[in-house]
């Protein structure tokens, strides 16, 4: 019998449960990957960018390796991934990222994260599109990536010239997990209504940008919600609109999947640290939004308390082989009954937290996310120096450039009607 406790050498690392559902779950109809683009004001340089992402990779073991069956190996010599791309034009960047985007992504071959610099004629700054793959980070993991990389290239930090040891991440546990929310639906949500039902697998991507620090202060001053519960409750309101407009007047089932950082410390710990719950538009039409918000503060206080985004700290897979774990693991994750909710939400309000000097020569972030085949639309957002960015990643065979656009339009028009009544 094999022994499957042996030590593992510090050249590799154990796949956590969430790396393994997210290893396994990947695929060309289902990329699991997001993508930060940050637009910076001064370029440091392309020799320091690679200078800092092999110190990132070397600070952070896993970004330096590739996955051998449920383990991570440290490549012999991990290299920097980073590609440099002159354009003349916005739309020969927009090109060069999409072509980024729609490339193969395989672990088992590629470290997990991946960088392409753009230059453009005439500018002094550069745009930093980094492509990380969820089995090996999530998004606080990718701005601690990005910090350390920014800060080595900018010369604010030492480089680490040689690779840790790999590191277990420490998740929070529940006694007794709900396996769903009481605020859930009888069945999974309704999925947002698109003129084609079949997914691609491409993503395309629209951002806007919103004033964020008068609606803080209305949400600090009318109490009983944050900024993130507001911007998700305005993620509701648009997609109830969008099926009601579209399906009549029937009772309409809108749900968000919403990423919680589930680490035993809060920002402590790189890797999968993230987990989901579902929160839903189970609020009176007629009540003010004020009042919807604080209903999905009670909804992500419920789900927080009875952990509803419990994923188990140990693999309950991990003495099966991966040729058993694989079918297993996408048939109960596929299975047409699990509520996947009608869209995809997410909001990094802290995202540059106590680093702001690294982060001072970024004027834009954009973070371009990733989709399930019965996800059409997530919206990630990231608020920075008092500027909220709102990136709409979509699927164009399921939604046109003209639904991406009316979509945010409504978005806005929403924050819009916010602002009036909370400012």
């Amino acid at each position: 019998m094999q022994n499957t406790n042996r030590p593992i050498p510090e050249s590799c690392g154990k796949l956590s449960t969430l790396d393994l559902i997210f290893s396994v779950m990947d695929s060309r109809r289902s990329p699991l990957d997001f993508t930060l683009s940050l637009q910076l004001k001064k370029s440091p340089g392309l020799v320091a960018l690679r200078a800092g992402a092999i110190s990132a990779r070397n600070r952070y073991p896993t970004t330096g390796s590739y996955i051998n069956k449920k383990q991570w190996i440290r490549f012999s010599e991990a290299g920097d991934g980073v590609r440099l791309v002159s354009t003349s034009s916005d739309v020969e960047a927009t090109i060069a990222i999409e072509e980024f985007l729609d490339r193969g992504f395989d672990l088992r071959v590629q470290a997990p994260v991946q960088q392409l610099v753009i230059v453009k004629e005439g500018m002094k700054g550069v745009e930093l599109i980094t492509r990380f793959h969820h089995a090996a980070a999530d998004g606080l993991s990718a701005a601690m990536w990005l910090k350390h990389q920014l800060g080595v290239a900018y010369g604010r930090e030492t480089p680490v010239g040689q690779a840790s040891t790999f590191e277990k991440l420490c998740l929070r546990t529940i006694p007794s997990p709900a396996k769903r929310s009481q605020y859930a639906f009888r069945g999974p949500s309704d999925r947002l209504w698109t003129s084609n039902a079949q997914p691609s697998g491409t993503r395309r991507w629209l951002t806007i940008g919103i004033a964020a620090t008068d609606l803080r202060k209305g949400c600090r001053r009318t109490g009983g919600f944050t900024y993130n519960d507001l911007l998700a409750t305005c993620a509701l309101e648009v997609f109830t609109r969008w099926n009601r407009d579209r399906g009549g007047a029937r009772e309409l089932k809108i749900g968000l999947w919403l990423p919680v950082n589930v680490r035993q410390k809060s920002s402590v710990g790189f890797g999968n640290g993230t987990s989901r719950i579902r929160l839903y538009a189970r609020y009176a039409d007629e009540a003010s939004l004020a009042d919807k918000c604080r209903e999905i503060r009670r909804q992500v206080s419920w789900s927080g308390q009875h952990g509803e985004w419990f994923v188990p700290q140990d693999n309950p897979l991990e003495s099966l082989p991966l040729w058993a774990v694989t079918p297993l693991l996408r048939c109960y994750l596929n299975r047409p009954g699990l509520d996947m909710a009608t869209g995809i939400f997410s909001h990094a309000e802290g995202w540059a937290g106590t680093n702001g000097e690294i982060f001072s020569e970024v004027e834009k972030i954009e973070c371009i996310g990733l989709l399930h085949p019965r996800q059409c639309v997530a919206i990630n957002g990231a608020t920075h120096l008092g500027k909220t960015w709102l990136t709409f990643t979509y699927d164009p065979a399921m939604l046109s450039s003209d639904d991406i656009q009316q979509l945010s339009e409504m978005y806005q028009q929403q924050i819009a009607v916010t602002r009036r009544e909370l400012t």
